[in-house]
């Protein structure tokens, strides 16, 4: 499968995904800069009925009553009308993070629809969804910018066993949110694994799946970074082996 028809394949999953839950959010991701008082985020109800909204913040547990990060998202609870919007409200509350690197959380927005007495189609609406979407705390003064980061990212091939792997080396203050990677060369091109996750943290290393077969020998990288406007932007590598 082309890493196209893959992207294509993601979006009518998120679509179809979104329409289900019914909750549109305006960004994908939050970047929250240091100093800020607060961030805001819209958020609307395109279902034919209402539903009640629960927001935490968390570290990707996805469970409230667990919940622990340095930031409250307000309102907390709340009803949202058929196509009503509602804005959020994400204050910091001032705790000490590291100021050499971002900080990832998770904001959870959890619908509960109505009951099957309160709908005219409850078949349609008879469980709770959950929407996690990335908050990005980012103290000042980082080196380099986040957008020269991309081209300081390391890669090399790496075989265990029978599998290849493709080792990232993130050198840079910023986490890299991968949604694709593919190492191509004589005509082949290796796709690796897509996860729940594709993201390398700062100053850290992950490996991502290739699979069994051989890289062909002088391969080069190509990869696909979202952006801070949730969008995923190609760029070229060379690779290490």
């Amino acid at each position: 499968m082309s890493l196209r028809r893959l992207f294509i394949l993601l979006a009518l999953l998120v679509c179809t995904t979104l329409s289900h839950a019914g909750l549109l959010a305006g960004s994908t991701r939050v970047i929250y800069n240091a100093g800020e008082r607060e961030r805001s985020l819209m958020l609307a109800n395109t279902n034919d009925y209402p539903v009640v909204v629960q927001t935490w913040i968390d570290q990707g547990e996805g469970n409230p009553d667990n919940a622990q990060a340095p930031f409250i998202v307000l309102p907390a609870v709340f009803r949202l009308q058929p196509n009503g919007i509602q804005g959020l409200r994400i204050l910091f509350g001032g705790d000490a993070l590291p100021d050499d690197r971002e900080s990832v959380y998770w904001l959870n927005l959890y619908e509960i629809p109505p009951t099957a007495s309160e709908t005219r189609a409850p078949a349609q609406i008879d469980m709770a969804m959950n929407t996690q979407l990335k908050i990005f705390y980012r103290p000042a003064g980082l080196t380099p910018e986040p957008a020269e980061a991309p081209p300081r990212l390391e890669f090399s091939l790496r075989q265990e066993g029978e599998q290849w792997f493709l080792q990232c080396r993130n050198p840079t203050p910023f986490h890299a949110s991968f949604a694709g990677l593919t190492v191509e060369g004589d005509g082949r091109v290796l796709e690796a694994e897509q996860e729940m996750d594709m993201m390398t943290s700062p100053f850290a290393e992950r490996r991502y799946r290739l699979g069994a077969e051989p890289p062909p020998a002088g391969a080069r990288l190509r990869f696909w970074l979202i952006n801070d406007a949730g969008f995923p932007v190609e760029h070229e590598a060379a690779l290490a082996r």
